[in-house]
């Protein structure tokens, strides 16, 4: 593996009088955060002046690559893990997240029916969970945090576009 930094990005979401949100990305030419943060300042500011809608929310980041990709053997997007759970302090909300290309292993049977439930108890899976439900690193959408014990998964498949 060598990932390796790419240079920066601004990623602008923008919405619409009906609430519709588009996102963009402008791939920045800059030397570092500071003068990222100075790009997308001007980025921000030609595009709110040539566009009707709201900027709702940005985001300034440092891209990185990996440069000496070999693709996996057996391996497809478009067949993914959908896991649902309940959403912490709203029993009657749940999330939803996804992961593409999941392992065999995720599921209850490598043949037949399980073949399209996820095993809950799989420890990879857990751990894959437990990012998003509060102690972890990461949270669904609003800063929302998952009840792992509530999580049920099944095998979707997704159109995927051509990279």
């Amino acid at each position: 593996m060598a990932i390796a930094s790419a240079g920066w990005q601004l990623n602008v979401r923008l919405v619409d009088t009906g609430g519709n949100q588009t996102d963009r990305t402008y791939p920045l030419i800059s030397a570092d955060a500071a003068e990222a943060a100075t790009h997308s300042a001007a980025v921000i500011a030609a595009l709110t002046a040539a566009t009707d809608a709201a900027i709702a929310g940005y985001t300034i980041g440092e891209v990185f690559l990996e440069g000496a990709l070999t693709y996996p053997a057996a391996a497809e997007v478009e067949n993914c893990l959908e896991v649902s759970a309940k959403i912490v302090g709203f029993p009657n909300k749940s999330a939803t997240l996804t992961i593409p290309a999941p392992k065999a292993t995720l599921f209850t049977s490598p043949t037949g029916p399980g073949f399209n439930i996820a095993d809950m108890g799989e420890t990879l899976l857990t751990t894959y969970l437990q990012l998003f439900d509060g102690s972890g690193p990461a949270t669904i959408s609003d800063g929302e945090s998952i009840i792992v014990s509530s999580a049920v998964g099944r095998r979707i498949h997704k159109k995927s576009r051509r990279g």
